[in-house]
């Protein structure tokens, strides 16, 4: 691999990093970082992002002038306050950014998965790829996650892979660099940053193979769940004998709270304080007790136990393997 593709998989990781992955133009295409990011363009892996209308001066360097027009491909006419009609450079006007699910679907590529087996689990910044079993028989867990150096992100991995009890079998592709701060949630896992494993390319991240051992033939999720509570903190549904019911963020909440307290079983203020709920009058049942499905739901999931009034979760077989 040429240093070319080296600096370019690198500068795609530092785009990775930012809070919107995303660059102005005269920064990409005619800073420091001009060669590589011209491969990265060639490789369609960033896109064309909204042009500018306002941009920093390029004669003075201080005030914000108007863009006025584009007067060839590679110049535009602005009008600043303090130096008048000047142009500039058109780059100065564009902005490109990262195509993040695009992305994700080049790794998956990479990794040999399906599509369908990868979940997104926070928006734009964590993902579980998929799941392996790998030749000594033991399954893996894949990740990729953006932004880890933020304590927030890496707790959340931490907390989605306690979810799946995938902590001694997991491997967490990201584009931070390592080794992560002491005191991160994920400092004792096997993290390892993409530009150390492989390169971008235009469909497929491409792993090197001396670098990244072979996955494993993938475990895809079954098509129809049966009854489950494992769709309700990432998707906000439950499955009851493989029907969908939605959920609204009140009755999301409540299971969540449920299924996060070490018996599973609350009281009534309990539940309100960490749901964060204003009502006055607040109730599990009640938030439950809209309409037939909703009943249906409650009735699954949750039992009211009067003798010390407190509510209890209601385990599906199915989810004792993750959820004790």
């Amino acid at each position: 691999m040429s240093q070319t593709q080296v600096d370019a998989t690198a500068l795609f990781c530092r785009l990775l990093e930012r809070a919107k992955p995303e660059i102005n133009g005269q920064a990409l295409r005619l800073g420091a970082d001009a060669v590589a990011a011209k491969l990265l363009l060639h490789e369609r892996v960033l896109v064309h992002g909204a042009l500018l209308d306002w941009v920093t001066c390029p004669e003075c360097g201080v005030q914000t002038a108007r863009v006025v027009q584009d007067k060839s491909k590679e110049t535009i006419a602005l009008l600043c306050p303090e130096c008048g009609d000047v142009e500039g450079p058109r780059p100065l006007r564009e902005t490109y950014k990262v195509a993040l699910q695009k992305f994700v679907v080049s790794l998956l590529n990479g990794l040999g998965f399906s599509l369908n087996g990868m979940k997104p689990i926070v928006p734009d910044l964590i993902w579980r790829l998929g799941t392996t079993e790998a030749k000594r028989g033991k399954a893996v867990t894949w990740y990729f996650a953006r932004r880890l150096l933020r304590p927030e992100v890496a707790s959340r991995l931490r907390e989605q892979i306690n979810l799946d009890q995938s902590a001694q079998s997991c491997v967490i592709l990201t584009s931070s660099e390592t080794p992560l701060p002491a005191g991160s949630a994920l400092t004792e896992f096997d993290v390892r940053p993409l530009f150390t494993v492989g390169r971008v390319g235009q469909n497929t991240f491409e792993f090197f193979q001396n670098r990244q051992a072979d996955p494993g033939p993938q475990i895809l999720d079954e098509a129809v769940p049966g009854t489950t509570l494992r769709y309700v903190r990432d998707q906000g549904k439950v499955f009851i004998e493989g029907a969908e019911y939605l959920l609204d963020p009140t009755q999301k909440n409540i299971l969540v709270a449920l299924i996060d307290d070490h018996d599973h079983e609350m009281g009534n203020d309990a539940i309100k304080t960490s749901c964060g709920s204003q009502a006055q009058r607040f109730s599990p049942s009640k938030a439950f007790d809209k309409n037939e499905a909703t009943q249906r739901v409650y009735r699954t999931f949750v039992i009211f136990q009067r003798g010390d009034e407190r509510y209890r979760l209601i385990i599906p077989e199915n989810d004792h393997d993750w959820l004790r």
